[in-house]
């Protein structure tokens, strides 16, 4: 509490602003509540923004949920410019194309390398539980992973140049004139 309350006054503003003078000490207490519901509250280590934080996300909320909505509120609303955080359609489609072609690329070497670097880098087990799981030694795991890595990179690296050489630069000819 000392280091919250010390700026209340800041914590207000913020809630005057996105829902009026009248319900801004409402918004306030209801962020001191959501602070100490949170679990280990005691370990944040910015808690004016932290508090600041939810006095905003609070405000969206009863924005979102309230039947009418003051003009002058829209304009906080504009202000606020949030951005979804979710990736588009796009982003999604081509991370699951990378994400199939580095598969195929593990699967592609040596068969007790691709297994460790599929335990490494796809499940995320440390060298150790890898060497204990396949019986072999911490140091022959990171020499399995090294090696996996410099064939995919390299691998990679040779598609990629595929593919410039597919689709070649096309000369523009010096003799049309753009009008």
């Amino acid at each position: 509490m000392a280091e919250v309350l010390p700026h209340a006054a800041a914590y207000r503003a913020r809630a005057a602003h996105f829902c009026g003078r009248n319900d801004a000490d409402d918004l306030v207490q209801e962020a001191y509540a959501r602070v100490l519901k949170t679990p280990d509250f005691r370990t944040i280590l910015a808690p004016r923004a932290f508090v600041l934080t939810i006095v905003h996300n609070l405000a969206l909320e009863r924005l979102r949920r309230a039947d009418v909505v003051r003009i002058e509120l829209l304009a906080s609303l504009d202000m606020l410019d949030i951005a979804d955080p979710a990736p588009d359609a796009f982003a999604v489609a081509s991370g699951r194309a990378d994400l199939q072609r580095l598969l195929k690329l593990i699967d592609s070497l040596p068969p007790q390398c691709a297994r460790v670097v599929h335990m490494r880098k796809v499940q995320g087990m440390p060298p150790t539980i890898i060497a204990q799981t396949l019986s072999i030694s911490v140091s022959t795991v990171e020499k399995h992973i090294a090696k996996g890595l410099a064939l995919i990179t390299k691998a990679r690296c040779d598609s990629e140049a595929q593919v410039e050489e597919f689709c070649p630069a096309v000369p523009i000819p010096r003799t049309m004139t753009l009008t």
